[in-house]
């Protein structure tokens, strides 16, 4: 006989033994008193908020998408880069988040990855029209920037991610002049 079917047989005989054992009692009879009349509530049941959990959600999903192809949304954001001004080490570089119009407020959260493939920390901003601009100070070269909106509203969340080359244009460089 194999032990491998013996366990569940001893499992479904130590059932049948239990019930066997227990004793058959008959209903206590009421007696004739007042019937007393209690209001049965139901029972409490504690919720914890998404709300909290959604910002969690959207940073992890953000530091993600530094690293994924194409990034999952529910809804779709679009991101571009505006002006740009560099000291000899950083940039300034504006950012535009473009959300769907049904979405704001919302909130941003931002995550960069360095030419030195260095990550951030999550960080955020409020949005509360479809169109926003946010001023990162970013390393010179090409850094990957991943942007996440959450939306509280309709839980939903929408991310993109764009590269951005963080250098003064040519024609803002000055020439040296050769005679």
């Amino acid at each position: 006989m194999r032990l491998g079917a013996l366990v569940p047989c001893l499992g479904f005989l130590a059932t049948f033994a239990v019930a066997a054992t227990t004793p058959n009692r008959p209903p206590e009879e009421q007696t004739l008193s007042a019937p007393t009349t209690q209001r049965e509530y139901a029972p409490l049941r504690l919720r914890r908020s998404r709300a909290a959990t959604i910002p969690t959600n959207v940073d992890a999903q953000v530091l993600a998408n530094l690293f994924a192809a194409e990034p999952r949304s529910d809804f779709d954001i679009a991101v571009s880069s505006g002006n740009i001004s560099c000291d000899a080490r950083r940039c300034r570089v504006a950012v535009n988040v473009r959300l769907p119009e049904t979405t704001a407020p919302a909130r941003l959260s931002f995550a960069v990855a360095s030419p030195k493939g260095e990550l951030s920390e999550v960080r955020h901003a409020e949005c509360m029209t479809s169109l926003c601009t946010v001023h990162l100070l970013l390393e010179r070269g090409r850094n990957v920037i991943a942007v996440g909106a959450a939306d509280a509203m309709t839980r939903g969340s929408g991310f993109a991610t764009t590269q951005i080359v963080a250098d003064v244009p040519m024609s803002a460089q000055r020439k040296g002049e050769w005679f």
